[in-house]
């Protein structure tokens, strides 16, 4: 852990609350273990001559969490993701060895996860270290093998009825095959770079990136509704506002429910000052229905001039297998239908869904996007508890460009002790 961060491990490690004391044995006595083995095989094929893709792993996640004793717990986790062959393909980036279709030998990637103190006192919960974290445009990002980690301090208050105040101080992550933690500000500068965005000139200081956000759940009868605001900052570099509504109301056996949401981003200081500053939004929504087992929804989204900086997983409004909304002057219109079978059914267990979504770039239908994606999970938990296992398969289509087609297999088993 950065030295940085060493004050902050010794106030919350030297706290004295004002209540009776924990015996110590809580720590080991009430401690939990839980883990997910998973074998993936994702393949991607290119229409024309390029090298196609494909990687198969197997591993899994595994998470350990002590008791608590006055308001002080533990907590960490590995992950494994491990080739089971060689092929011809590039690598599809499930496992290590290289860049995503580079032709190689495939690598383990097996790595510490997670290592954190908790502190827990007056409604508001202090993890100090790595971890794993869930908020709009910092998450798990689970597209892979493993899911992304952060390191750094995340502090959650919940003193306030139907409140929950965040707020994050994260020097470090680790993406899908990394075995070491790199700064933020390098995935930051990565992102741009792929975006065709010259940083040669940008000094990102290794700037760690600040967070505050509230979900708040409106006290109302009438509706379901909830909100979500974020705000998120890398000094020097750029900040983003996120903020998103989810509202829904049952009438009878049918449910409706619609989810509208707004990012809005800004380059900042020394970038802003700079030739690749950028200021862009994104805007959207979710408008569907469920009703006897099945969900279907419409979406729709604009962003704005510029590209959304979104390195670390985000919440954009479309999200599909290959494509998200993310490109400059975008305007992207999709559509979703799933259904699962009922409890009674012969088919218990499985659910399924089609998402398909038009993206167009202003001005130029070159870049036009076509994706269809299919998906199929059956939950094998009536058979074997905390088994599953899980298909998806994309047709992408460009107007201009080479269209492939991407299948991912995955077999999962979910266990706690």
């Amino acid at each position: 852990m950065k030295t940085k961060l060493l004050p902050i491990v010794a106030a919350c490690l030297t706290v004295n609350p004002a209540f009776a004391a924990d015996p110590l044995e809580n720590i080991f006595k009430d401690g939990s273990f839980k883990g997910q083995l998973q074998l993936f095989d994702f393949q991607r094929d290119f229409d024309s001559e390029a090298t196609d893709r494909r990687d198969t792993s197997l591993g899994g996640l595994f998470y350990l969490r002590s008791g608590e004793s006055n308001g002080i717990s533990f907590g960490g986790s590995f992950a494994s993701a491990n080739p089971i062959w060689e092929t011809n393909d590039g690598l599809y980036g499930l496992v290590g060895g290289g860049a995503p279709g580079m032709v190689t030998e495939r690598q383990s990637v097996n790595r510490l996860q997670e290592y954190f103190v908790n502190g827990n006192w007056y409604d508001t919960n202090i993890r100090i270290g790595a971890q794993e974290l869930r908020t709009p445009m910092m998450n798990p990002f689970p597209l892979r093998a493993i899911p992304f980690t952060y390191r750094g301090v995340s502090i959650e208050n919940t003193s306030f009825d139907n409140l929950k105040l965040s707020a994050l101080y994260i020097t470090d992550y680790m993406g899908w095959t990394n075995e070491e933690f790199v700064s933020v500000a390098d995935g930051v500068k990565g992102e741009m770079q792929r975006n065709g965005i010259n940083v040669a000139d940008i000094d990102f200081d290794d700037n760690p990136m600040i967070a505050v956000g509230a979900n708040y759940t409106i006290p109302t009868d009438v509706v379901k509704a909830k909100t979500s605001l974020w705000y998120y900052s890398m000094e020097d570099v750029y900040s983003q506002y996120h903020l998103k509504f989810d509202i829904s109301k049952q009438f009878g056996a049918t449910e409706w429910y619609f989810k509208p949401s707004y990012l809005k981003q800004d380059s900042i200081g020394n970038l802003d000052a700079t030739e690749a500053n950028f200021d862009t939004y994104q805007a959207g929504f979710h408008l569907g229905t469920k009703w006897n087992g099945f969900d279907a929804t419409v979406k729709y989204v604009k962003t704005g001039d510029g590209f959304v900086v979104a390195p670390f997983g985000d919440d954009k409004v479309i999200i599909q297998q290959v494509h998200q909304s993310a490109r400059a002057e975008e305007e992207a219109y999709g559509a979703q239908l799933g259904y699962r079978f009922n409890e009674d059914s012969v088919l218990s267990g499985v659910s399924a869904y089609v998402n398909y979504a038009n993206y167009q770039v202003d001005g130029n239908s070159a870049t036009d996007i076509d994706e269809t994606d299919f998906s199929v999970t059956y939950d094998l938990a009536q058979y074997v508890d905390g088994l599953s296992v899980r298909a998806r398969h994309a047709i992408v289509s460009y107007a201009e460009g080479d269209d492939l087609t991407d299948t991912r297999f995955y077999v999962y088993y979910k266990f706690k002790l």
